[in-house]
């Protein structure tokens, strides 16, 4: 039951942020945070992940929907066993992350992010993430980490 209920509370609290971000955060805004290590600023981000296929908003928008389904559709293929928590967790995270960045997509044409980071490599300076960003990025990890360690 948790496994479903995870997907949306990750969609919804990410919506609440991305809310409060369009609502208080000016554009070209920066608020640092944490002795200026996080940044807090809105950006609105038509492509993937760093701003690529920007152009494609439609395709990528079509393309999340059909892997969200199969997503789904595993999630649901695990939820007798006992056994897949990790598994369920990576792909609840997975879903619920990619749910609220498709809405976004589908409601607004882009995706509202608001976190920087002002350590590390230049590029990833410029890059602005939401919470979505994190549960999907954590969720992949996750469900990597545990297809590398059953092959072997």
């Amino acid at each position: 039951m948790i496994w479903t209920l995870l997907p949306g509370a990750v969609f919804l609290a990410d919506g609440c942020l991305k809310k409060k971000a369009e609502e208080e955060l000016k554009e070209n805004e920066q608020i640092p945070v944490c002795k200026g290590h996080i940044v807090l600023r809105k950006c609105h981000n038509r492509g993937v992940a760093g701003g690529g296929f920007a152009d494609s908003t439609k395709k990528v928008e079509i393309l999340t929907f059909f892997l969200l389904s199969g997503l789904w559709a595993r999630l649901g293929a695990l939820a007798g066993r006992r056994k897949c928590k990790a598994k369920k967790l990576g792909l609840a995270l997975t879903i619920g992350g990619g749910m609220s960045n498709w809405y976004d997509r589908h409601k607004r044409g882009y995706v509202t992010d608001y976190v920087s980071f002002r350590f590390g490599p230049e590029k990833f300076r410029r890059l602005v993430f939401n919470v979505s960003d994190f549960c999907i990025f954590f969720g992949i990890a996750l469900l990597t980490a545990i297809s590398c360690r059953e092959s072997r």
